[in-house]
């Protein structure tokens, strides 16, 4: 909203706000002097600034936004000495934009993390221009959290602009890390044409901080584009970069610090609308995320474009997006035997196996069936809007031939041992419709009822003994079999959760128990993020169970999708879920997961014709930061996101851990 300079010079408009919340300051024995600097008002400390010090400080405004924040808006002023945040209401919006000369009058005070300026009254004298110079930080200085509401200047390449209602955040990837920088939402601004693109980003370094008023993050308020400078053009196409081999993604290149968008080429060989897209160049294929729900043929030839990245020890593309070509093919996929699948050299490629068929998880949110061969198990997965629904028309016993991805996980033990190569630890082949499955022998009509009643009449006879043998031995084969496969089942059951087919608690322990032996071993870090749902039961009670399962199902695909496929998702029951995130560089990327986690659960659910809106809580608990002992993990996981929801819900808290702190500063 702007006004004339004029009325605002001679007439000085004065808009007083308070803020309602904040304790009320202690009445001082002495009087107090006026503090006149941001610099004065800010690098004080908390108990002091509680004292309520008058302010009056004269300045620039460098960011305004009302509606970034339920409990208030955001303002921060700069003057010569340095930038300070005052406390205003949302509501109502005031006649503020960067660049406005005010004059700041209140008292000080201490807010979230730092001393802000509370009581604030403003009174606009003109317009000004931001500052010029501006800080340079480095990613550790600003996790340090002394730049606190300072204007700052990072740099980087733009690898997702994400909208919201009123906002919109722009993620940087930069020398130290990756940023967010969030500024107010432009509707007709091309924020598309960023992606890929080298930009420098002026604004407020802000700390994402948890209710100890403890620094755990960084991310930039920016108060428009104005302040977005690009130093680098990113291309007008994407498409029209080079494209390169799929093996080139990740190799060695010399003075590399970030990379670029990267563009491939090949062969459509598998398509879940909205979730995965598997290619093929040659040999050589690759499967990446993609939201997109365009529909693709198989054997269209498509280009694929992203940020390289690893996923489950493997190369990948981030935000990624294809277009597809003119050019068609029939993609052949090589018959292949389950040893050269557990070898790896075939991961992500067309593949054709033959196995036996031992069973179907049906818990499980994609069919899932269970074959042998040989002394392997390898599994064949089909989604449900590929006919992957309900029990699938194959019997157990039947010798079956798959068509599909190979899809090979590495072994989180073993992957970086010796030599440092990764290590194959499972395999699953990823079909595309009930067309990728062929009988090729079913199982025999000789049951051993069938078998009981032939050799019964063949018993009146004089081989009637002999033939009572072979049904016998014949028949304790089969039940030796069958309670093999029962056991199996039995122990996939006792793991897992039936309705959203996530771990339970049994197997979550398990894995924790291990986790934090190799975090312990290799001297990396654990992350456990306790989830809880806001607003569940309000589902139930209106909606009924039935849509309180679909949300829980819908809860638990965003939570698989939201991770890494080395980390744990676990369901503890109700709408309670934990997840397990192992061999974190920094304590600090648990907080960066469980916000994406808040972020995609916010995300509406349409359940039967009916938009559900619902949050998270999220406690978050690391090892060995705070503690080894896996019971105390999930104890102050617990402790956290019980934190989370006094602090107003649809957030993440960070438990810290006071009695080790005490002991290690006596």
């Amino acid at each position: 909203m702007r006004f004339p300079r004029s009325i605002a010079a001679c007439c000085g408009i004065a808009l007083i706000c308070s803020v309602a919340t904040g304790q009320q300051p202690k009445s001082p024995e002495r009087p107090l002097r006026t503090l006149t600097t941001a610099h004065e008002a800010h690098d004080i400390s908390l108990d002091e600034a509680a004292r309520g010090y008058p302010v009056r400080i004269r300045g620039t405004v460098t960011y305004y936004d009302p509606n970034i924040d339920p409990r208030h808006a955001a303002l921060f002023v700069h003057d010569s000495t340095g930038s300070i945040f005052i406390g205003l209401p949302s509501r109502p919006i005031l006649p503020l934009s960067a660049g406005t000369f005010v004059e700041v009058t209140g008292i000080s005070g201490g807010a979230d993390y730092a001393p802000v300026i509370l009581r604030g009254s403003v009174k606009v004298i003109g317009k000004s221009r931001l500052p010029q110079g501006a800080v340079r930080p480095t990613m550790a200085e600003l996790l340090s959290g002394g730049l606190d509401g300072q204007w700052v200047e990072i740099e980087g390449i733009v690898h997702s602009v994400q909208r919201q209602a009123m906002n919109v955040t722009i993620e940087l990837a930069t020398i130290g890390g990756t940023i967010a920088a969030t500024g107010p939402l432009e509707p007709k601004a091309d924020y598309d044409s960023l992606v890929d693109g080298t930009v420098q980003i002026r604004g407020n370094a802000v700390p994402v901080f948890n209710h100890n008023r403890e620094n755990v993050g960084a991310r930039v308020l920016y108060s428009s584009l104005n302040v977005v400078k690009v130093v680098q053009k990113a291309p007008p196409d994407p498409y029209a970069i080079p494209a390169i081999p799929v093996p080139q993604l990740l190799w060695f290149s010399p003075g590399e610090v970030l990379r670029h968008r990267a563009h491939i080429r090949g062969l459509v060989t598998l398509h879940w609308p909205g979730r995965m897209l598997c290619i093929q160049e040659l040999s050589d294929g690759i499967c990446v995320q993609s939201p997109k729900l365009d529909h693709v043929r198989i054997g269209q030839m498509v280009d694929v474009v992203g940020f390289p990245g690893v996923s489950e020890f493997k190369a990948t593309l981030d935000n990624a997006s294809f277009r597809p070509t003119e050019k068609n093919a029939s993609p052949t996929a090589a018959s292949v035997s389950i040893q050269q699948l557990f070898h790896g050299d075939h991961d992500a490629e067309l593949v054709q196996i033959e196995g036996e068929l031992i069973g179907q998880d049906h818990a499980a949110v994609d069919s899932t069936l269970m074959l042998r061969s040989g002394e392997f198990l390898f599994s064949a997965v089909l989604p449900k809007d590929a006919g992957g629904s309900g029990v699938l028309p194959w019997k157990d016993g039947s010798t079956i031939r798959v068509t599909g991805i190979c899809s090979v996980r590495m072994d989180p033990k073993t992957t970086g041992e010796g030599g440092g190569s990764v290590q194959p630890g499972s395999v699953s082949i990823m079909l595309r419709s009930l067309d990728d499955v062929a009988v090729l022998n079913a199982p025999s009509w000789w049951t051993p009822g069938h078998a009981l009643v032939v050799f019964s009449i063949l018993g009146a006879f004089a081989f009637s003994s002999f033939a009572w043998i072979f049904v016998l031995r014949r028949r304790v084969h089969q039940q030796t079999q069958a309670i093999r496969v029962s056991e199996e089942r039995l122990r996939h059951l006792s793991e897992h959760d039936v309705l959203t087919g996530l771990p339970n608690r049994f197997l979550l322990n398990d894995r924790l128990g291990i986790s934090l032996k190799r975090a312990d071993r290799f001297d990396s870090t654990l992350g456990l993020l306790m989830v809880d749902l806001d607003g569940f039961k309000e589902v139930n009670d209106t909606l009924g169970h039935h849509a309180g399962d679909l949300v829980l199902c819908e809860v638990a695909a965003r939570l698989r999708r939201s991770v890494r496929e080395t980390d744990t998702v676990a369901r503890l029951g109700g709408d309670e879920f934990i997840v397990m995130l192992p061999d974190l560089h920094l304590a600090a990327e648990a907080e960066s997961i469980a916000g994406k986690i808040i972020s995609a659960i916010s995300e509406p659910i349409e359940v039967d014709n009916t938009t559900v809106n619902i949050s998270a809580s999220i406690g978050i608990c690391t090892s060995p930061d705070q503690t080894k002992d896996s019971e105390k993990l999930l104890q102050y996981a617990d402790i956290a996101m019980y934190q989370a929801k006094a602090a107003g819900k649809n957030r993440y808290q960070v438990h810290r851990n006071v009695e080790r702190l005490a002991q290690a500063h006596p």
